[in-house]
């Protein structure tokens, strides 16, 4: 299990043991001590992680959902939600990295988390593993989108994700907003521009009745640029075995 300062277990890793920024800082005081390099602390980021988030996504532009009306089967257009709920994953970078020997050069009080791996026999190793806090580089790729009016769907066939940045609030959390690319299903253009509140009449002349969103002749795929905010669950960084 993952021992921490207080002797608590947390999310049952098992070689790996906490230290605080205090511990970290006797450590550098004592490795400046010795004079031996073989005994100065290094300091290594291991602050990417993998992360499951939800949240709300935006599109700039009006979107636009279609059908026909029973009673004088004419085209109605009207508004789509702009709005979508997203289940997504994603990879978070640290934007403060730091890897550095000797690492007395750095303050100890850099907000984050410390830890030293273990070996087979749970003594502690010299290296000190720091998983920052603050600012990170977020890519994200969406799993499921809430939203059946606009794409005809719940879940995504189509890749969709983007770029953004995040802010670590602890080990486990992170807010992050995004830059996305999102796709939806979308009347084609000749219908919003051309037979709004109109009769559809195909080439045969058939009046049309009924306009699904399987319907390629009408309906089309689009990528459309939005902006999501997003809560992150950032799984547990496993650090190996010596």
């Amino acid at each position: 299990m993952l021992v921490l300062a207080k002797g608590m277990a947390v999310h049952g890793q098992g070689n790996v043991k906490e230290i605080t920024p205090a511990k970290l800082q006797q450590m550098r005081s004592a490795a400046a001590g010795s004079g031996a390099d073989s005994q100065v602390v290094n300091l290594v980021n291991k602050g990417v992680d993998f992360g499951v988030s939800l949240g709300f996504n935006r599109v700039f532009e009006r979107i636009y959902d279609v059908h026909v009306s029973p009673l004088d089967y004419k085209l109605k257009v009207t508004d789509a939600p702009a709005s979508t709920f997203l289940l997504s994953m994603g990879l978070s970078v640290p934007l403060t990295r730091i890897r550095e020997k000797p690492a007395k050069s750095t303050s100890a009080h850099v907000r984050g988390r410390y830890y030293r791996k273990l070996t087979e026999t749970g003594g502690a190793t010299k290296t000190v593993y720091y998983v920052p806090y603050g600012w990170n580089l977020v890519a994200t790729v969406n799993l499921l989108t809430f939203n059946t009016a606009a794409t005809g769907s719940v879940f995504n066939k189509r890749i969709d994700g983007g770029l953004g940045l995040g802010y670590r609030i602890n080990d486990e959390l992170q807010l992050a907003a995004t830059f996305e690319m999102i796709s939806y299903r979308l009347p084609r253009d000749f219908l919003i521009d051309e037979c709004r509140d109109k009769q559809v009449i195909s080439a045969t002349g058939t009046l049309i009745t009924s306009i699904l969103p399987d319907n390629s002749d009408y309906y089309a795929d689009r990528y459309l640029p939005s902006v999501s905010l997003k809560l992150f669950y950032l799984l547990a960084y496993k650090p190996l075995k010596q």
